[in-house]
């Protein structure tokens, strides 16, 4: 458990309570920016005199929850969440991955009044090879819910027309309060305050946000603002603005590119706020699968000071934007949108990683510092289709072995298993996967064009 204030650690501690502090206070920046120099700093401020080599897992404990309140892992057994022992789980099953869906795979799934059609085979063909860059406007609408499957081209307009008047309602919200009036709104100040410094850093190496006075930079900073209007309790946390870039760089619309990241929200929300549960669950869940998965890994781990997996927490936080490359990130976001092959995926991602280094991390026997260390610089070396196909085969491998606990099931969602698709997945050849010749066009990587609503 966290250790008491009144503990020694703690008192040890006392003279560098300021950095911890701002650590906790500032989880986003310190995670992405500087983690190496704070792990540096933690690990030298708990870990005493030179002679003190060791430091006892509660010192650990007592840290981290000052990062994440509440982070209770490792110490004792979470409620509800049973002790995993090692399982036979078999042979891995093997897994192929497919093209992405073509223009002309997605018109044949819509009838003649717009309608999208076998649904859940459309969404399979998406988990397996994501979408050409030409459907991702379009399609990314209806993953994240922002139109209906069922809806037809005319209902949609007239949806978008509500929600063009709701948003900018909204936006002229923020638009219209006077310079006196944010002087005595603090909260609407600090939101302000970090959307500019955040803008000015997101994807500047993209030519969609690269330069001074660029058109999106506008659009994320008014998008941003306005979403502080939508839901002002939790206003801008630091990381939102790596949500929004790339549903803003597909939509090129300010009002889509607001309601698709309202509906992406809804499902990040947890993790943004101020006590963290999102990030908490999800860490506890992903020590948990990795107990089951490889428990030797997780006991060296665990031997290391690391077995809360806490080096994880920048893949959660933003689903591993700043671990991949920008297109990788759009092929990994709408993969994940279609809600298959089982809830909580993005923990099987986080164990298909983790299963490809655990042979390095173990044999060159890192410790607190190294593990941390080589997760952190993982950064842009992640070859996404492998481990999409890895973390699939993980899922399947765990879904065949007999007697799965239910913790494991809970998380991953199979006591609530909708109906696979009827219809036998035809994988295309490469020739015809996108006849559009947008499917991974090079040109369409840092591209686009900015439509402005005024």
């Amino acid at each position: 458990m966290v250790t008491p204030v009144s503990s020694p650690v703690s008192r040890s501690a006392g003279r560098h309570f300021g950095l911890v502090n701002k650590f906790r206070k500032d989880p986003y920046v310190t995670t992405l920016g500087g983690f190496s120099k704070v792990t540096n700093y933690i690990f030298d401020a708990f870990r005493g005199t030179e002679e003190q080599h060791q430091r006892p897992p509660e010192e650990v404990a007592d840290l981290l929850g000052e990062v994440i309140p509440g982070l209770e892992i490792n110490q004792q057994e979470e409620p509800g969440f049973e002790v995993i022992t090692r399982m036979d789980l078999g042979v891995r099953p093997p897994v192929s991955r497919r093209d992405p869906v073509s223009s002309e795979e997605w018109s044949r799934h819509q009838d003649a009044e717009g309608r999208m059609i076998n649904v859940p085979l459309l969404k399979q063909l998406i988990f397996k090879g994501g979408l050409c860059h030409a459907k991702r406007k379009e399609a990314w609408k209806f993953l994240l819910g922002y139109f209906p499957w069922d809806s037809t081209a005319e209902q949609r307009k007239v949806l978008h027309r509500a929600k063009t008047d709701e948003y900018f309602r909204m936006k002229l919200q923020w638009k219209s309060v006077s310079e006196q009036q944010e002087r005595r709104n603090s909260k609407l100040r600090d939101y302000r305050s970090l959307i500019e410094k955040d803008v000015n850093r997101t994807d500047r190496t993209n030519r969609f946000y690269e330069g001074l006075d660029n058109p999106g930079l506008v659009l994320l900073h008014d998008i941003l603002m306005t979403y502080c209007m939508y839901d002002f309790d939790l206003g801008y946390v630091q990381g939102m603005s790596d949500l929004l870039s790339p549903v803003l760089y597909v939509m090129e619309n300010e009002v889509d590119a607001f309601w698709c990241f309202v509906s992406f929200m809804d499902q990040m929300h947890q993790n943004f706020e101020e006590q963290m549960q999102g990030m908490k669950t999800q860490l506890i869940q992903l020590s948990t699968l990795l107990r089951l998965l490889d428990l030797s890994f997780w006991n060296y781990l665990e031997a290391q000071d690391s077995g809360y997996l806490y080096f994880c927490f920048r893949w959660l936080l933003i689903r591993f934007k700043r671990e991949l490359s920008f297109q990788d990130v759009l092929r990994l976001w709408e993969v994940m949108w279609t809600g298959l092959p089982c809830q909580n995926f993005h923990l099987l991602l986080c164990c298909a990683i983790l299963d490809s280094e655990k042979q390095k991390i173990m044999e060159e026997n890192y410790g607190f510092n190294e593990i941390l260390k080589h997760i952190n610089e993982l950064s842009m070396k992640l070859d996404i289709e492998d481990i999409l196909q890895k973390a699939e085969g993980i899922g399947l491998q765990i879904k065949s072995c007999k007697d799965v606990p239910p913790s494991i099931s809970s998380i991953l969602g199979w006591d609530s298993d909708p109906p696979a698709p009827t219809t036998a997945l035809r994988t295309p050849q490469r020739g015809d996967a996108c006849s559009s010749g947008l499917c991974r066009d090079s040109s369409a990587q840092n591209g686009g064009t900015v439509a402005f609503i005024s």
